[in-house]
Order: C-alpha cells, then sequence, then structure tokens
C-alpha cells in the first residue's frame, strides 16, 4: 500500500513539472527597444517619468486645463488644441502641424519645467518644427520666473519633445530621455536667452 501511495505521488509531480514547463512564458518587457515606434505622445512622456527615482520626481500636472491629471504626464486635448499657444508656447500657425500632443509641467511654476511632446502631421519635418519652437521659446516675454535651459529632441522621426526650465531639471529630462529613447535625435540644448 506504501509503494502504491508513493508511486501515485511520483507520477502526480511528474505530470505536474511536464504541465508546468510546456505553459511557460518569457516575461513580457515594458521598456522600448532602440528601434523602438513609440504608439503615442503620451507614451513617451510616461516612459521618460517612468525613469526618474522618488528623490528626483517632482510635482507636475499633465494634459492641458480640461484633461488635466495630477502627478503624471497627460494628453492634451485636441479640441483645445489652439491653448497650446499659451500653455506649450507653440506659434497659432504651428498648430495645424500638430496631430496629438502630451506634457507634465511643474506644478508651482510653468517657468520652472514645461514639456510637451507632438506627434507631427504628415510631411511635417522635426527639424523645421523644432527650430520654429526654438524661435519661439528664445523670443518669449516671459512672466514669474525664467527658464534656464531649452531642450528640443525628435524622436522616432515623427516626434518632437520640447522642454525648458531649471538646468538641473532639464539635464534630469535629458538623461531619462536618452535612457528610455536612445535613438532620440537633440535639436536643440541651450540656455534661454534673457
Amino acid at each position: 500500500m506504501k509503494k502504491l501511495i508513493a508511486m501515485t505521488l511520483v507520477l502526480c509531480m511528474a505530470v505536474s513539472l511536464l504541465v508546468g514547463c510546456g505553459s511557460s512564458k518569457q516575461p513580457e518587457t515594458t521598456q522600448p527597444s532602440a528601434e523602438a515606434v513609440p504608439a503615442s505622445a503620451l507614451e513617451i512622456l510616461e516612459t521618460v517619468w517612468g525613469k526618474y527615482t522618488e528623490d528626483e520626481k517632482f510635482s507636475i500636472s499633465g494634459g492641458n486645463v480640461e484633461s488635466n491629471v495630477s502627478d503624471a504626464p497627460g494628453s492634451y486635448d485636441m479640441t483645445y488644441a489652439e491653448n497650446m499657444t499659451y500653455d506649450l508656447l507653440v506659434p497659432a500657425d504651428q498648430i495645424q502641424n500638430i496631430t496629438e500632443a502630451a506634457s507634465m509641467t511643474h506644478m508651482m511654476n510653468a517657468n520652472s519645467f514645461t514639456c510637451g511632446v507632438f506627434k507631427l502631421a504628415e510631411g511635417v519635418t522635426a527639424g523645421d518644427f523644432g527650430k520654429v519652437m526654438q524661435s519661439a521659446i528664445q523670443e518669449n516675454h516671459w512672466m514669474c520666473g525664467f527658464p534656464d535651459t531649452l531642450l528640443i529632441q525628435e524622436i522616432g522621426g515623427t516626434y518632437v519633445l520640447v522642454a525648458f526650465g531649471l538646468d538641473d531639471l532639464i539635464a534630469t529630462l535629458g538623461t531619462h530621455v536618452a535612457e528610455a529613447y536612445p535613438q532620440a535625435v537633440t535639436l536643440a540644448n541651450e540656455p534661454v536667452e534673457a
């Protein structure tokens, strides 16, 4: 009787091992590869923000007023795209060149840190859009503080990240963009002129 119970247990264990081995799955990766094309402007900001350590994070809000989220990047509701001129310094004549956007902004002072990612319409080049944004930010008349640095990067060919703010906050952003999207091309990384 003991032999029968022992053999039954051994048989059950062998079957469970075989079943377990047959159903093993490869772990899914959540990090983009160097060649990965982002799915959206929001995905870019969420991926980059996810690279920040707790010590590096600060209070942000995302999206525009009509679709605002706290402590996370947010999609920009394109129904209110004209507000990008005020919120993200996009010249009014450039809004037609954007099909989607996401943003994250310092909750205390937008001039301390503002970052937008824009998906460009077909036929619009990142280099041309980047130059327009560079001029718009450098020629802006600042109130309530003055940003130190401007960073503009092309990601995946159709996305442009534009950020301005304090030196250390923009440097940290640049580090995490490079970690998340090694293929990103820097179009501008310069002091904001007084």
